[in-house]
């Protein structure tokens, strides 16, 4: 059988069992470092497999199940109903199960790792955990179910969820996640008890990046529901303290819809004695770190704004959680990153994005500026065709921003990155290649009729950066093929008018001068590739919606460049000399 051996700078050892499916490759083998029976994802990110009997739980496995950071919120809300985001190979679903929860649900969006191993193949490694009476899985991305429940849990966990087996793969840093916004912070308040608490659980470093980052999360959304003082509400553990400074330690932050009491505080304390948890931060005590330098601060805003990374809160516009760059930084890291720092692991993407920014520009300057330099007088500075070639970096950068940007808007509608990578594609290149087919007849060569396409691609792209974040909101309920009708729609018919610009503008420029057809050819494709990294890069720093609309603004930028090198009437496609020779 043909499959990868190696992978990410190792080689494949011990795998039992293997299968992809449209977005990851689940393998299972045991864990090297304690033979746990692991799945691993994409050969990098890992969920153990627990196997405990339950029906005979030693006082021992008790306490090494919850004594530990993810098992908290259990000390705290002992058999409480619980939800579980990312249930991977159960251990959290364990967790809840030893403190006596009688309700817990599985939120998993991998069908393989849900259904085919814990269910299908090998339920006999986690003692049938996932056919208990007390549990309920369900396969499907666990914001999207947050946001159409209607029932309320004591407790709402999520231990190490993300996307972290991207990392390798130098992406990690610019994988939008939905799961780590302020929205999603406020859903999950929502589906919570009166006396409900979230468990985030996510790696500790020094000095801290993400988990500090969570705690602005939670700041944010607590404000929002009426906590005037979260730091009330708020508690931080470390696991593992000893491997801060390699890449081994947890920090779970608890966040409760109520102030957290005095007792429960001392609950807190008393366990962490027993343990080798380390406090890090519990309510109103200060112990010198980041985590109550910024919940005491009374400037939250400015702390995070002077912090040495970038640990302000994300939303779903902006939803890059692991990229902790400062602004101000950029340059400082790009010139002062270690291949074996932390940062490299988190944010190895940045470089190679800003890498890759530099050659796409310097290469569409080259196809700029290289064809004119050789062809020197035969290419006619008269008839506009010399700064009509602008027309096509503007279009071809245009309608990829327009692109990359409604994937990652409409993953939340959808359900799913791959529905909306999937769904977005293809109805644009049908829209499109439809918009090309029926351009002769709507444009017919009339610049200003070109002119007014590119107006109304504009105007219906500023509408969809407005109306998504709406849409994504009023459908969580919906049927998938009502949204995925919907959003056939709703980027189509802009898709269907973006499809004419290129066709009309190279029958323009042939007719001017045939031979530049080529070079225009060239600098769509290449604006295409300058578009996609700069996609990125917009998204970070500006957010989705302004990705949008620069992608739109870039079609007006087009519709003025018409305007300029190929005037012309409304009755007049072509000079009366061309036109005549067009007719031959």
């Amino acid at each position: 059988m043909i499959d990868v051996r190696f992978a990410k700078g190792q080689k494949l050892e011990n795998e039992r069992f293997v299968k992809w499916n449209s977005f990851s490759r689940i393998a299972l083998a045991p864990e090297k470092r304690t033979g746990w029976p692991s799945l691993f994802i994409d050969a990098d990110a890992s969920t153990g497999i627990p196997s405990y009997d339950f029906a005979n739980l030693s006082e021992r496995d008790r306490r090494d199940l919850l004594y530990r950071g993810p098992g908290f919120p259990y000390l705290l809300r002992p058999g409480a109903k619980t939800l579980i985001i990312g249930a991977g190979g159960g251990f959290d679903v364990a967790r809840a199960l030893a403190s006596g929860s009688r309700d817990v649900t599985g939120v998993e969006i991998n069908p393989i790792i849900a259904r085919t191993v814990m269910r299908e193949k090998f339920p006999q490694l986690s003692r049938r955990l996932y056919f208990r009476p007390e549990v309920r899985i369900v396969v499907e991305d666990g914001r999207r179910f947050v946001r159409r429940t209607r029932e309320k849990y004591q407790v709402v966990q999520a231990t190490l969820v993300d996307t972290w087996a991207s990392t390798a793969a130098g992406a990690f840093a610019l994988s939008e996640n939905s799961l780590y916004t302020s929205e999603a912070f406020q859903d999950y308040l929502r589906c919570l008890t009166a006396d409900g608490l979230l468990s985030f659980t996510r790696w500790g470093v020094e000095p801290p990046r993400e988990s500090l980052r969570l705690i602005s999360l939670a700041i944010e959304a607590l404000k929002r529901a009426g906590q005037a003082d979260p730091w009330r509400n708020i508690i931080v553990v470390r696991e593992n303290a000893e491997k801060v400074s390699d890449w081994g330690a947890t920090d779970t932050v608890l966040a409760a819809r109520r102030p957290f009491t005095p007792e429960e505080i001392e609950s807190v304390r008393g366990a962490a004695a027993e343990t080798r948890i380390e406090i890090v931060y519990l309510p109103g005590e200060r112990r010198g770190n980041p985590f109550d330098g910024l919940l005491l601060s009374r400037n939250p805003a400015k702390f995070q704004a002077d912090y040495p990374y970038n640990i302000s809160p994300v939303s779903d516009d902006r939803p890059f959680f692991f990229y902790t760059v400062q602004p101000r930084d950029i340059r400082n890291f790009l010139a002062g990153i270690s291949s074996r720092s932390a940062d490299y692991n988190i944010n190895r993407a940045v470089p190679l994005l800003f890498r890759l920014v530099l050659v796409s520009v310097a290469a569409t300057l080259v196809i700029l500026a290289l064809p004119p330099f050789l062809l020197g007088s035969r290419l006619p500075r008269e008839n506009g065709v010399a700064g009509f070639h602008l027309y096509f970096v503007a279009i071809g950068a245009g309608y990829i921003l327009i692109q990359v940007a409604l994937i990652q808007k409409l993953v939340l509608f959808l359900g799913h990155p791959t529905y909306a990578l999937t769904v977005v594609i293809f109805t644009m290149l049908i829209a499109s290649g439809l918009g090309s087919w029926f351009s002769r007849r709507v444009t017919q060569r009339l610049p200003r009729r070109l002119t007014r396409v590119l107006a109304l691609v504009a105007v219906l792209v500023a509408l969809l950066a407005l109306v998504v974040p709406h849409l994504s909101a009023a459908g969580v309920g919906w049927p998938f093929w009502l949204k995925l009708a919907v959003t056939v729609v709703v980027v189509g018919a802009p898709a269907f008018l973006m499809g004419m610009p290129f066709p009309t503008g190279l029958s323009l420029l042939e007719l001017r001068h045939k031979q530049s057809v080529r070079l225009a050819w060239s600098l769509n494709a290449a604006a295409s590739v300058l578009g996609s990294v700069n996609a990125i890069v917009l998204a970070i720093y500006l957010g989705l919606r302004m990705t949008l609309l620069i992608g739109g603004g870039l079609y007006l930028a087009a519709a003025v460049i018409v305007l300029l090198a190929l005037r012309g009437g409304e009755g007049e496609a072509l000079p009366a000399p061309l036109a005549e020779g067009a007719l031959r």
